[in-house]
């Protein structure tokens, strides 16, 4: 049965964020409602799995919750929101329980205290529950921010180091230029390609794009036109994915495959030219989506991250292509990527 969850995105681009749990909720669950967004809260009717898998499957998803109460901010209002007989439907009787709460934007609520309230009530109300402060069967959690309160039983939460051992950095074989494995990720995400479907990546570099779409449970190859970077990639791909050695030397500007993928996900090579001799990335960019239609099924897209100076959109739409969703992402402070996706 739908139910309402919250998802807590990350504050890094929370416009990004959205547009990604938005895609991995349109393949797990076409029929979801949105049901607003305030700041980096988002609230969405769907099941209970499936909100646990977008935590598993988005990077930038922080946690999920079932929603239980939503309020202002003032620790009054917080406390009298709480219905006991809420929780005592949902929990199980002689269950242990914890609170935990987080702030956000600068939220001036005690947290700590809030906790130890919040608890308190509950246990004062429903005495067959126990608290336990480490491994707790349910936990009862607050998002506070300087405007609202929400809370609810906690479903799953996003390891704190979950990319650490993928950092470009750490890998086996790393580039200057290498993409880091939270945007990968969404990369993948964005591109709505049906699970277990095949995605190609044409500017495979370090293989970060490939090594998330394979452990997102895609089909993946890619195509490197150096040599010594297309053996670099496979070393990482060896690493992470020992049965994925799906990458070629070969152009862009030449594909050699033919309507056998369901999506592009890619990071054209910008700033590196010796990787594009003789070629401008406008040049490189319009051969590549002239190429890109000939390996792409029906209703296939095309992902992918270009400076924000380059037309891509003209380049994309005389091609036959339609821009489907837009972000301008921080890559540090002075650079400033576009991502598009093209349908």
């Amino acid at each position: 049965m739908d139910e309402r969850h919250l998802f807590l995105l990350s504050g890094l681009d929370v416009e990004l964020s959205f547009g990604e749990v938005k895609a991995v909720l349109s393949l797990l669950h076409p029929s979801h409602r949105v049901i607003k967004r305030e700041g980096r809260v988002l609230i969405v009717e769907t099941l209970s799995n499936v909100a646990e898998e977008v935590v598993e499957r988005a990077a930038y998803a922080k946690l999920s919750a079932r929603l239980l109460f939503e309020t202002m901010t003032d620790e009054r209002d917080i406390l009298s929101s709480i219905d006991p007989s809420v929780i005592r439907d949902l929990i199980p009787p002689n269950s242990t329980t914890v609170v935990r709460g987080l702030t956000i934007n600068g939220a001036s609520i005690r947290k700590t205290n809030l906790e130890r309230k919040i608890g308190s009530l509950i246990i004062d109300n429903l005495p067959s529950l126990k608290v336990n402060l480490r491994k707790p069967d349910y936990t009862i959690t607050f998002i506070s921010s300087p405007e609202k309160t929400y809370i609810g039983i906690l479903e799953k939460t996003k390891p704190r180091r979950y990319f650490y051992y993928r950092v470009a950095g750490r890998r086996p074989f790393t580039l200057p230029s290498a993409m880091q494995p939270d945007l990968s990720r969404c990369l993948v995400n964005l591109s709505r390609t049906k699970i277990g479907g095949r995605i190609l990546d044409p500017f495979a570099g370090t293989g970060g794009i490939m090594i998330e779409a394979a452990l997102l449970g895609y089909e993946v190859y890619g195509i490197e036109l150096k040599k010594w970077i297309a053996m670099g990639s496979l070393r990482n791909l060896r690493y992470y994915t020992p049965s994925l050695e799906n990458i070629v030397v070969g152009d862009a500007r030449k594909l050699m495959f033919r309507k056998c993928f369901d999506s592009i996900v890619t990071d054209p090579p910008y700033g590196r030219s010796t990787t594009i001799p003789d070629y401008s990335l406008f040049n490189l960019l319009e051969t590549f989506f002239s190429e890109s239609r000939e390996c792409l099924g029906d209703d296939g897209t095309v992902t992918l991250v270009t400076p924000q100076e380059i037309n891509i959109e003209d380049i994309a739409s005389d091609m036959g292509y339609t821009l489907q969703e837009s972000y301008k992402v921080r890559i540090h402070r002075s650079l400033i990527r576009k991502i598009m996706v093209f349908r």
